[in-house]
């Protein structure tokens, strides 16, 4: 009898462990399945991005920071290092946001789909990890949200006028008619990186001074729009097959060349000694940078292959942020 009434309640625990093993089970799939989608979404807009981040975050970053330090330099109001070191996440997020946006406006045609096949096949929709479809639906979203954090920063107008540019340059062909124009579209679109970087460091009660505009107009329509074609020889083969005009498929490999070797040593000079009046010291930096950037010009131009051109692309991004703690060294040693 005291069998009888046991065994009913013996008999629900087994069910009860099997419903709550398979609730636990279900869960930490749906985790699972979460953190795979989170890490392959956040790896698709790194592919995007990842070029960008080594030639426009971080240089673009460190040429705000240093620029707001430098004060009397640029005639802006000095800043103390506790109180940008808030503003530099905001920096770095504003800029890869708006470099993503310019990213996939520029991947998502069937021209750039086409380039990267040769060029970048790693880019997520020549990859098959996005349709051109989805990376439209992307761009309206970066849009809002690119939109709202420059009106947060105060760099609404800037933004408005990259908007213009990244439209003009990837939509209506303004980065594939002329390697000259292709130059100043991209030194325009630079003035918009590091004016709005360094907007956003020295604060929403201090404005750009002349001297600010100077030193960002130089570095961007001066030393970056004469210069930057000595990325684009790594893209020779997928800007040839597709009709792109560029310095390098305008003048040929060897003569465009000669204008990354005259480029690179006027502005390594001239820069620190001329515009900013310093030492050999201020100097130390774009002279070192540009010297390697030249030793592997000088490279590719005798054994020209795709690897030395891949490494001229980085020597020439690190010789850029070479540039930038200039105005700073000019203040400290002057």
């Amino acid at each position: 009898m005291h069998q009888q009434q046991t065994q009913p309640k013996m008999a629900h625990h087994p069910s009860l462990v099997s419903y709550g093993s398979k609730a636990i089970s279900r869960y930490q799939a749906s985790l699972n399945n979460l953190d795979a989608d989170v890490g392959f979404h956040a790896r698709t807009l790194l592919l995007f991005t990842c070029d960008q981040i080594l030639d426009t975050v971080i240089p673009g970053t460190a040429f705000g920071v240093l620029a707001a330090l430098s004060g009397p330099t640029l005639d802006l109001p000095a800043q103390w290092t506790l109180s940008i070191l808030p503003r530099i996440p905001q920096v770095s997020l504003w800029l890869w946001l708006v470099v993503l946006q310019f990213c996939v406006q520029n991947q998502r045609s069937e021209g750039s789909v086409a380039e990267d096949s040769i060029n970048k096949p790693w880019r997520p929709i020549t990859s098959g990890r996005m349709t051109s479809e989805q990376a439209g639906k992307l761009l309206g979203a970066t849009n809002i949200i690119a939109s709202a954090l420059s009106y947060q920063l105060n760099v609404m107008p800037i933004f408005i006028v990259y908007m213009f540019l990244i439209t003009a340059y990837n939509d209506y062909g303004g980065g594939n008619k002329s390697g000259v124009v292709r130059n100043l579209f991209c030194g325009a679109g630079f003035s918009c990186y590091f004016s709005g970087a360094l907007s956003i460091v020295i604060g929403p009660d201090a404005v750009m001074s002349s001297a600010a505009w100077k030193w960002t107009v130089i570095i961007a329509f001066g030393i970056l729009a004469t210069t930057i074609q000595a990325q684009e020889f790594r893209d020779e083969a997928g800007d040839k097959a597709r009709g792109r005009r560029t310095l390098v498929t305008e003048l040929g490999r060897k003569l465009a060349l000669w204008t990354v070797f005259v480029t690179v040593a006027f502005w390594s000079i001239y820069t620190p000694l001329g515009f900013f009046a310093g030492g050999w010291k201020t100097a130390l930096l774009p002279v070192v940078f540009g010297g390697a950037l030249l030793a592997t010009t000088s490279q590719a131009y005798r054994n020209g292959n795709n690897k030395l051109d891949r490494k001229m692309y980085k020597m020439w991004c690190l010789w850029m942020l070479g540039f930038c703690p200039l105005p700073f060294l000019a203040r400290v040693l002057a």
